[in-house]
């Protein structure tokens, strides 16, 4: 049977509807999020009952983006603006009662079959499993994927950095996958997406009537990380207020909840991301310097495309065959201005940039030859041909040696010093430039 996710108060008269129609319900009961299967392309939210309403609103936001949103109604809530805004802010499409068969069954149906196909169009990996060498032959991504796969078995927290386009989430979820917690939830937060008023509320939960809407109590971020690992992404966006209370939580295990009386523990690992400076932050006031330190156990670069160009057009073909793949077309080759001009181009969205050029190419192109034009990469070779300074590639060339020489040592700083013929100081001093560990 299609599992449907269901949200709203039970009714038998629908639940006898969906089974007959060849859907298994799966209700989600006392917020817990965590029960939501994960093959679900389709969320049906009941609003006839209005009191549902503003759990719906944090149902809603919890889903993955792939799952499609259809709401029932009664057709006398058209004249509601709350419904209204709320089937134009999430839905799909929508239904109204008394309950039409065929009408649920062609919205479902068609729902699914769209969300099946928007799913498809969602690379699951962007950087390409650590075991996969045709994909990521730089020396900086080998030396990446060690990196992770020595700190993953730790408690420590990991801090990781790098361009927007880069993987940081992926990278987070190789951690845990790597851990001893990979039977735990991986719970990711966007702080930079969650709306002012809302952080407090999504981090840590708050009780039935902390404020106006809360119908009823439901658990934070932290408490659903319970056992697992908490990816606070864009951690450089949380409001300055809400560091204080995310201290108190990695200094001593617990936090309260929003309107509630008692402090909670919640055992999770913390793994933070972020694409800005955090140290001019600091600078600057807006990030805090003990909050710092306590994410900051560990640091992991995640390098901009730029800077592994062994791996541009070994992505290209991945891409490339996932595409053919997934649409269900014959093969298509790069062409050598192709080449070229993904070697040549900066890329400055990194390889999410590289996804969506790829995609384009892959559906547009005529015949079975993928070129610049298809690219749209064919206005930027000259352009980009010279966009390295003299000092860019000495940089590039220097952190490319230390790269090679701490893999090929096995990160032992006396190897790796003798092998370039440097000091220790001088081997230290470089790797804190190019931000390296052994």
């Amino acid at each position: 049977m299609e599992p449907l996710l269901m949200a709203g108060f039970q009714c038998d008269e629908l639940n006898e509807v969906l089974s007959r129609q060849g859907y298994q319900a799966f209700y989600i009961k006392n917020n817990d999020y965590q029960a939501m299967p994960f093959n679900c392309h389709l969320c049906l939210v009941d609003l006839r009952d209005e009191s549902f309403m503003a759990e719906a609103n944090y149902l809603v936001r919890e889903l993955d983006s792939c799952v499609h949103v259809i709401v029932l109604i009664n057709k006398s809530q058209l004249n509601s603006t709350e419904i209204t805004t709320f089937i134009a802010q999430f839905a799909w499409d929508y239904c109204t009662s008394p309950i039409h068969p065929e009408r649920l069954e062609k919205c479902l149906g068609h729902g699914i079959g769209l969300a099946r196909l928007k799913r498809q169009c969602v690379l699951k990996e962007v950087i390409p499993h650590s075991d996969d060498e045709s994909t990521h032959s730089s020396l900086v991504m080998q030396q990446l994927f060690k990196q992770i796969a020595r700190v993953a078995p730790t408690d420590i927290p990991v801090l990781i950095r790098g361009e927007s386009g880069t993987g940081k989430e992926l990278a987070a979820k190789k951690l845990h996958q790597l851990s001893s917690r990979s039977q735990g939830p991986f719970i990711a937060v966007n702080c930079g997406a969650m709306a002012a008023g809302l952080v407090q509320s999504e981090l840590f939960g708050h009780e039935k009537g902390a404020f106006t809407g809360a119908s009823s109590a439901r658990k934070g971020k932290i408490a659903l990380a319970d056992g697992g690992s908490l990816f606070l992404d864009e951690i450089g966006d949380l409001p300055l207020e809400l560091q204080v209370n995310l201290l108190r939580f990695l200094q001593e295990g617990v936090f309260d909840t929003l309107g509630g009386n008692g402090a909670i523990s919640s055992d999770v690992r913390i793994i933070a991301a972020t694409h800005v400076d955090l140290e001019q932050a600091i600078d600057e006031g807006q990030f805090r310097l003990d909050l710092y330190y306590r994410l900051n156990g560990i640091t992991l670069e995640t390098p901009p495309l730029r800077e592994r160009r062994d791996d541009i057009l070994p992505l290209a073909k991945y891409f490339i065959q996932s595409y053919l793949s997934e649409y269900d077309l014959t093969s298509k080759q790069l062409t050598p201005d192709a080449k070229q001009s993904l070697l040549n181009y900066s890329w400055p969205g990194n390889v999410r940039e590289l996804i969506n050029r790829v995609r384009r190419a892959v559906v547009l192109s005529d015949g079975d030859k993928i070129n610049a034009f298809n690219l749209e990469l064919a206005d930027k070779r000259e352009e980009t041909q010279d966009f390295m300074s003299l000092k860019c590639l000495k940089d590039d060339a220097e952190k490319q040696a230390l790269q090679s020489a701490i893999l090929i040592s096995g990160g032992q700083a006396d190897v790796v010093a003798c092998q370039l013929q440097i000091s220790r100081a001088t081997l230290y001093r470089l790797m804190d430039k190019h931000g390296l560990q052994l």
